[in-house]
């Protein structure tokens, strides 16, 4: 009885919707109470903390080198499986519909590698010098440097960046003001390559598993001497072919690496799609949501100065102004952002203030 009342709480305890944050609330008080168990968090914390920072420190430039060959390595991996095994396949099927497909595999593999190659070569922003902006008093505890608005120093490049949205060890850089569009589309187009290599590689994978093995032939070799078939002894023993059995194994590889990356990506695409949308970057989400949760409490609805609205602020990070069109967001395009990532329009003045 003791058994099936503690699952009923467990299982209570899980359907429940307490954040995570108040499950490790709960369990550190719970463990905070057992008698003759003093824990200082802190020191804990910063046990655990400590050799993470460590491996930052120092390896964090090699570890984001690896990181970025394993990309290339990624890239050039998928498209030539691609075309060994998919093209092949399509071109027996229909030689028009081949043309559309590369065509349109290849617009895709276009904006995957101009923005991944833009976003690594692209310095995010950096500061001015302090005489250059002397009306921006606010200065880096870190680094020393001028601290204007939405500007956050990053530990592992060891400097501030302007509008600073996270270090990306993919980039071996940080995505800040002037490469956060480069960085978003690349992500946005390997997630259309993936469900397009989805949708027209399931018929290629289904029948590479499929068709019969030619590496294992049934029955033996006769001849027939002219009233009956006898069996032939084979002189010289010819290795299978291994051809299928490597291709079966390739397409499977890339199927399973295609779904890793779809699952993830995509989930980094609809979070950075949300905060786009509300004007936020990922650091300033996190303060927000603080300043959200004190303003509920107080009564009151917290205002992002610089949310104009999805629409506008789509805009603003897409950097479509002096004429520009959607077009640059379909195709390779290396035109600045909106603003220099020092001076930014509030929401209030917004309408007094033009972005265009």
């Amino acid at each position: 009885m003791r058994i099936i009342s503690k699952l009923f709480f467990v299982s209570n305890f899980v359907i429940s919707k307490i954040t995570r944050k108040q499950i490790w609330k709960k369990v550190r008080q719970k463990i905070g109470n057992i008698p003759h168990l003093s824990i200082d968090w802190d020191v804990l914390t910063d046990r655990f903390i400590e050799p993470v920072i460590w491996v930052v420190d120092h390896f964090a430039d090699s570890l984001g080198k690896i990181f970025v060959s394993l990309v290339w390595l990624l890239i050039q991996f998928v498209v030539g499986v691609a075309y060994w095994i998919g093209l092949s396949f399509y071109w027996n099927i229909s030689a028009e519909l081949t043309i559309a497909l590369v065509i349109f595999g290849h617009w895709i593999l276009l904006n995957v590698v101009f923005h991944y190659y833009m976003a690594l070569i692209t310095p995010p922003g950096l500061p001015p010098e302090a005489e250059q902006i002397p009306h921006i008093k606010a200065r880096c505890k870190k680094c020393q440097s001028v601290k204007p608005e939405r500007t956050h120093h990053c530990s592992i490049c060891r400097t501030c960046i302007l509008r600073m949205d996270h270090h990306c060890p993919w980039l071996n850089n940080c995505v800040g003001h002037f490469n956060h569009r480069y960085f978003f589309l690349f992500m946005a187009y390997v997630v259309l390559g993936m469900i397009f290599l989805f949708i027209f590689g399931a018929p290629v994978i289904v029948h590479e598993l499929s068709i019969s093995d030619a590496s294992e032939p049934i029955g033996y070799p006769v001849f027939h001497n002219g009233s009956h078939l006898l069996p032939v002894k084979q002189v010289e023993e010819v290795s299978p072919p291994r051809s299928r059995s490597l291709r079966r194994a390739v397409s499977v590889t890339v199927a399973i690496l295609c779904a890793g990356i779809l699952a993830a990506l995509g989930a980094l695409v609809g979070w950075h799609a949300r905060l786009i949308s509300r004007g936020e970057t990922s650091i300033e989400n996190l303060t927000n949501k603080d300043d959200r949760e004190a303003k509920r409490l107080e009564g009151s609805t917290f205002v992002n100065p610089y949310d104009y609205g999805s629409y506008e602020n789509w805009r603003i990070f897409l950097g479509l102004s002096e004429g520009r069109t959607w077009w640059c967001v379909f195709f390779p395009s290396v035109h600045p952002p909106r603003g220099d990532g020092i001076s930014w329009c509030l929401k209030n003045d917004l309408t007094h203030v033009s972005y265009k």
